[in-house]
């Protein structure tokens, strides 16, 4: 970069009204409170200009300021509820800091329930976004996700079509008004129907052709399994004739499917399936200017940060609270050291 080095802020939400996990935030951990383990991390990072906490409790503040952090102003109560869209308190905290003469040129946002971010994962994130900084908007972490969306379902009524679409071939028109027509493909005539104004070839007299048409381009289509009272063909059914001479299609053994010309995620190996990765909590980057210009986080071009291990770790209830507490039991994940004794 030709430039000086941004400043940067970090900013940890701790708002007081945590459902699922009542008093999340400061909940003990190995002795510490949660927040105490982001805290650390941040500050042993010597990434940033400042660490302060955002909350609307007087008692998460005066822990937070115990661990070093700095908290110069309560979050007001109409952006710390459990609806409030991040955005609003990042827009509050940023403009009370430049009113109070603290402008920072980038802030990142260390969420307290991810408390196995390191150190070094501050340091990795913040000089990856430094090296593109002036490519990107912000940096998210990310991880590889376990439940492939391609594997996912929407519910409409009594039917249910993917989550994603894909340009898959539909053997079921009747279900457009249901599922969508993302799917269907009007262009395929129902199974066992003929084509309009063709004859089967045994009913044709002989030595004639129909008009404009080679011998050579009637030829009856592949064969097709029979399918039992109620069973539903795996692949589009063709018409009875193509009018271009037909590509040989393998013999099928008894009982064999032909093959689906176009497999869809939903029935596809998830080791067969394209990567995806999912955002974690775990930690973000980005320019001031995307919130107070644009309103908006992450802006429009993202750069991916891949946390490793348990890094990106995000403690939602208390099922992921036993869960980590099992972990570091094993010694399969471990906290940042926090230097201060236990409050």
């Amino acid at each position: 970069m030709d430039y000086k080095t941004p400043t940067v802020v970090a900013l940890i939400p701790a708002r007081a009204g945590s459902k699922r996990v009542p008093g999340k935030n400061i909940r003990p951990l190995k002795g510490h409170p949660l927040i105490a383990y982001t805290i650390a991390a941040a500050t042993q990072s010597q990434v940033f200009s400042a660490v302060i906490v955002s909350t609307d409790s007087e008692e998460v503040a005066e822990i937070a300021r115990y661990y070093n952090a700095e908290v110069p102003f309560l979050r007001p109560p109409e952006y710390a509820s459990d609806k409030s869209p991040d955005i609003e308190w990042i827009d509050y905290t940023l403009r009370r800091l430049n009113n109070l003469g603290r402008e920072f040129d980038c802030f990142s946002i260390l969420r307290p329930t991810s408390p196995c971010r390191q150190p070094q994962t501050i340091q990795r994130a913040w000089h990856a976004f430094l090296a593109q900084a002036d490519q990107v908007d912000s940096l998210r972490a990310v991880e590889k996700c376990q439940q492939h969306p391609g594997k996912m379902w929407v519910l409409k009524g009594n039917l249910m079509k993917p989550l994603l679409e894909q340009n898959t071939l539909a053997t079921r028109p009747r279900y457009a008004n249901e599922l969508g027509n993302s799917q269907v493909n009007h262009n395929l005539q129902p199974p066992n129907l003929q084509p309009p104004n063709l004859q089967p070839p045994n009913l044709q007299p002989p030595n004639l052709q129909p008009a404009n048409l080679q011998p050579a381009n009637l030829q009856p289509s592949t064969p097709q399994p029979t399918l039992r009272e109620g069973q539903r063909p795996t692949t589009p059914q063709p018409s009875t004739f193509n009018l271009q001479p037909s590509t040989p299609q393998p013999t099928l053994r008894e009982g064999q499917r032909p093959t689906t010309p176009h497999t869809p995620w939903h029935s596809t190996p998830y080791q067969a399936l394209p990567e995806v990765y999912v955002q974690n909590a775990s930690l973000e980057i980005a320019w001031s200017n995307v919130v107070l210009e644009e309103y908006t986080i992450a802006g429009k071009v993202i750069m991916p940060f891949i946390t490793h291990d348990h890094e990106g770790l995000d403690i939602n209830d208390l099922k992921d609270w036993w869960y980590l507490e099992y972990l570091i039991a094993q010694g399969e994940a471990h906290l940042p050291v926090v230097s201060q004794k236990p409050i």
